[in-house]
């Protein structure tokens, strides 16, 4: 398969992501009973307005990101998007049996643009669907992309941490999530990822055998 349609094949396969998200809705509501893991630690954390301009921008930063990693590393972006389709189907299978609630919301009191920002995102969040963070699970999921990179260039490497970072910090800075839906989400991708580089080389590697052993038969 030429490059280009090796591109094409992974914006294609990209698509699973945005069609994945739409049970999300379904699954955010407390209908099957909630649980809370919010720590003393959290309560201590404040509100930090600006915060909510990473946060917004998580989804616009995403795609941006990740349809740069298709067309730069075909096999990196399969491995990535494998990784965040099966991250989602770990979160909606854990909302499901176990439902969290976010910490507690304050009051956001200004007419201020950052205020109405904030003030729209918990209109139209639900605080639930929390453990782990799919906002930080994904974020994580691009800082851990870019390690595996050979051809990365060093401002795109920490642009790519420092936004990621934002918007982890973000979650719990506007209260929409504790540490330990941070903690979790973090995890759950390195795992995930362990695992798909495994099976990813597994698969590979008797296919390079075979031809090398036949190729090898040939010439003798």
């Amino acid at each position: 398969m030429n490059k280009k349609w090796k591109i094409v094949s992974m914006l294609c396969f990209l698509l699973s992501i945005p069609a994945m998200m739409l049970v999300y809705p379904y699954l955010n509501t407390p209908a099957r009973g909630v649980h809370t893991l919010i720590t003393s630690l959290d309560n201590a954390i404040p509100v930090v307005n600006w915060f909510v301009i990473p946060y917004v921008a998580w989804v616009g930063y995403l795609t941006i990101t990740l349809v740069y990693f298709c067309f730069k590393d075909s096999t990196l972006a399969f491995k990535m998007i494998l990784v965040f389709d099966l991250g989602l189907l770990s979160c909606f299978t854990i909302y499901y049996f176990y439902q969290t609630v976010g910490p507690v919301r304050p009051e956001i009191i200004g007419d201020d643009f950052l205020s109405q920002i904030l003030q729209y995102v918990y209109k139209i969040d639900q605080p639930y669907n929390c453990f782990p963070s799919i906002h930080v699970m994904s974020s994580y999921l691009m800082i851990r992309t870019i390690r595996n990179c050979s051809w990365k260039k060093w401002w795109i490497q920490w642009g790519i941490r420092c936004f990621s970072i934002s918007i982890i910090l973000a979650t719990l800075f506007i209260k929409q999530h504790v540490l330990m839906d941070v903690f979790a989400s973090i995890l759950l991708v390195e795992c995930l990822f362990k695992i798909v580089d495994v099976v990813h080389d597994w698969l590979l590697v008797p296919k390079r055998s075979v031809k090398s052993v036949a190729k090898k038969s040939f010439s003798a």
